[in-house]
This record gives structure tokens, sequence and C-alpha cells, in this order.
């Protein structure tokens, strides 16, 4: 498996406060089946960490992970909550895309609405391919909506954890209803080093529930894109 969206770099965010830390979660997700991890440190505010910085921080960490015994594929990309600033920062070269591709993972607030849609079409004018991520989350958003995204070039990521209910039953009610009309690009983990990781059970559900061949693209095929 590919897991898009991971907070494992650490001290940049709220995912991880220690290099031993950080190797812990990629040697989990290597248990849980996980071959290539593309860490996403968040853009948003306290957490402001540029492309340049991001960048060293990175080969650095990368460095120590292998010396630790970590065998997994590392790639850098950045979960960016998006702004008016974000298009602008982003054609100056000072956010990250995904592993240095076109596609941007894009945050988008849980509390109020966000104009999803228009902010997808703004960036794929840009030539960008924005994946939603954890659109579960987005309780303002309906199916429709999630149409209007991927018919606009936009993808869709869900969290492995909102796929086994955790933490809220909705978020799960949300998933499925997503993958069944065939909405959802991506399953990643979002794991931070307090969270489990749920990527082998997810998995195993989405086999179960919509078939192999559902669950190796959502898992493993859709994701050679973006580290290939």
């Amino acid at each position: 498996m590919t897991d898009i969206h991971s907070h494992a770099l650490p001290f940049v965010d709220d995912g991880s406060e220690s290099k031993e830390d950080s190797v812990a979660m990629l040697k989990e997700e290597e248990a849980q089946g996980v071959k290539n991890v593309i860490l996403t440190p968040h853009y948003r505010p306290p957490f402001l960490k540029e492309k340049a910085e991001l960048s060293d921080r990175f080969e650095e960490f990368k460095a120590f992970a292998k010396e630790k015994g970590v065998e997994a594929n590392l790639f850098l990309g950045q979960e960016i909550y998006v702004t008016d600033e974000t298009l602008p920062l982003l054609k100056e070269d000072r956010l990250l895309t995904v592993n240095g591709t076109k596609y941007v993972l894009a945050e988008f607030s849980a509390t109020h609405r966000s104009d999803v849609t228009e902010a997808v079409y703004a960036l794929t004018l840009e030539g960008y391919i924005p994946i939603v991520a954890h659109i579960e989350r987005y309780s303002y958003l309906t199916v429709a909506d999630a149409k209007e995204i991927k018919s606009l070039g936009g993808l869709i990521q869900v969290n492995a954890a909102s796929v086994m209910a955790k933490p809220r039953t909705e978020y799960r009610k949300r998933v499925k209803k997503l993958v069944k009309a065939g909405l959802v690009d991506f399953v990643a983990s979002d794991v931070h080093f307090v969270r489990k990781n749920y990527m082998k059970e997810a998995y195993g559900y989405i086999k179960r529930k919509f078939g192999e061949e559902t669950a190796e693209k959502l898992f493993v095929s859709n994701a050679k894109k973006l580290t290939e």
C-alpha cells in the first residue's frame, strides 16, 4: 500500500515531537502493509513552515530513518489549508506539492462552510490537481458536491480511521456513500503519533464491502501517480 497523507515528519507540526516517535510511526506503517509513505506536514497556523525548510528537514530525517532500519520508501508533500494565499504561495514555489508533482493535498474547514468547489476550480485552472483531504469531515459537502469536485478535475481522499468509524460513526456513513458512488480516489492514514494507524483494517473492510478491485485502487494503484 501507499499512504499519501501522514504526519510522521518530526518537529514540524502536531504529528510527532521526536525522531524516535517518527521512526516508530513508520515501522507501524510497515507493519500495516504500507510500502510507500508520503509525509505531509500541515501548512496552517501555527504550522507555517515552507518548502525550503521542510525539504531540508525531510532529507535529514530520511537519512536518520534509514539508519534506524526503516525500509519504507519516503516521499515529501504538504497538507495545505486552502486560503486566498494558497495559489500565490504555490506559484512562488514556497509550498510543497505531493512529491514534486502537480498534485496538491488540500485541507478545508471542518466547522465552517468553505467553497471547496471554487477552490478546486481555481487550482485546476493553474494546472494543479487538488486532492481534497479527508472529505468525510466536511459535513456541509454532499455527494453532489463531491461529484462536482471530480468533474472539475479534483480528487478525493478519505481517512482509514473514518472507514473504521473512528472517531465518529457518521464519518463511516459518508465514506460508504462516496465509495459506493465511485467518488473516492485514496484511503490514507492521516496518522499522528497519538493516533492509531488503521490502514490494514480499512483495506480489509473496503475489500469485504466493495471488492478487491476497489480496495486495490484506493490503497495501491491510484497512488502510483504520486510516487512514480
